[in-house]
């Protein structure tokens, strides 16, 4: 299998599942917690290691003992982590995080160390055999870790190594100079169709078709689409791809978006054709969601095919 550069936040996430969310100054009781490692690039490296890939972590922890327990994790979970940096100020990001009675998730978060790094951490010495750089976009909020991210696609985008974006929802409209300057240096970029119109500053109801061709006259290859209906799609210049969703009873959201990305970042690396990259970021999306928090819940490659072949 391949190796995968990663960027992106590392953190402990407190999830906490509520019956209904309380008004302001009220009072949510969960009825269950899990304390986990989480992160969005930290859950699709994950999900890559698991599926044989080497996952090349880039990120930054706190000296605290939350930081301990994310490497320990990591390591655990086979992700390389001699590239993820220790903060001497800044605490590991904890987020919390509410999944209600439907399995959405809503998040809250200080960013803590992620946010602190820099350009000069990011070490060329990563990007050495590569295949892919894959980028977080919440890496992109801030500087200097938005800073930090740039050298990184430029290091990548010098070694002629294919580039992918995972665009957050909820962040869309934040990050959206910022994503739309860097799609020349992309080969692919994920988001969910309710995101097209805040990346673009449309209305929300325009019509996907002429937003999808904005993006891709703008450079970006390819467009993996989430959320478009009953399926998922892959649009490029000369076409579009899709397959449907596969049902599955949705437990939990977190991370589901991130097994998403594992799936297409694997069909991409072993030659999968457009349909069969949907279909297998399709499965493991869906079996991500079926359980409980993200990090060493994601999924692998046999996850995803015993879905598939069900």
């Amino acid at each position: 299998m391949a190796a995968v550069v990663l960027l992106g936040d590392i953190n402990i996430d407190l999830v906490l599942d509520i019956p209904f969310y309380p008004p302001e100054g009220g009072e949510g009781i969960a009825t269950h917690q899990t304390v986990a490692l989480g992160g969005s690039a930290t859950n699709t490296a994950i999900a890559l290691a698991r599926s044989g890939h080497e996952a090349r972590l880039i990120g930054r922890i706190g000296a605290d003992a939350w930081g301990r327990q994310a490497l320990s994790d990591l390591v655990g979970a086979g992700v390389a982590t001699r590239w993820i940096g220790e903060d001497p100020a800044e605490p590991t990001q904890i987020n919390v995080v509410t999944v209600g009675a439907s399995g959405e998730r809503t998040m809250f978060a200080y960013r803590g160390a992620n946010a602190h790094l820099a350009p000069d951490d990011i070490a060329e010495s990563a990007f050495e055999g590569v295949a892919l750089f894959h980028l977080s976009g919440y890496a992109l909020l801030q500087a200097p870790q938005s800073q930090a991210a740039c050298r990184a696609i430029d290091i990548a985008a010098a070694r002629s190594i294919p580039v992918s974006l995972d665009v957050p929802g909820g962040v869309a409209s934040t990050i959206a100079g910022k994503v739309l300057s860097l799609l020349p240096k992309l080969d692919m970029i994920l988001l969910d169709g309710a995101d097209l119109p805040r990346l673009l500053h449309r209305p929300q109801g325009s019509d996907l078709e002429p937003m999808l061709a904005a993006l891709l006259a703008g450079g970006v290859r390819r467009i993996a689409l989430k959320g478009d209906g009953a399926a998922s799609r892959l649009c490029r210049r000369e076409g579009t791809d899709s397959a449907p969703w596969f049902s599955t009873a949705a437990v939990d959201t977190t991370g589901a978006g991130d097994a998403f990305a594992a799936g297409h970042i694997h069909g991409s690396l072993t030659g999968l054709s457009g349909p069969d990259c949907c279909r297998l970021a399709n499965a493991f999306g869906a079996v991500a969601v079926t359980r409980k928090g993200a990090g060493i819940a994601m999924p692998g490659l046999q996850d995803a095919l015993q879905l598939m072949a069900r």
